[in-house]
């Protein structure tokens, strides 16, 4: 539930926010672009996708 609780604190502050139903692999499977491959420390991002 933290994720729904952040997305609320920024509906909050002003933002859109939009629930991504079954997360990255499906935003995948819907055919929707992701970007880059480096995190905020410029390493690789790894994941479980």
């Amino acid at each position: 539930m933290a994720s729904t609780k952040g997305a609320l604190n920024m509906a909050r502050l002003g933002f859109e926010v939009k629930e991504l139903m079954g997360g990255l692999d499906w935003w995948k499977r819907d055919g929707y672009e992701t970007h880059g491959q480096q995190g905020a420390d410029g390493e690789k991002v790894m994941c479980g996708c």
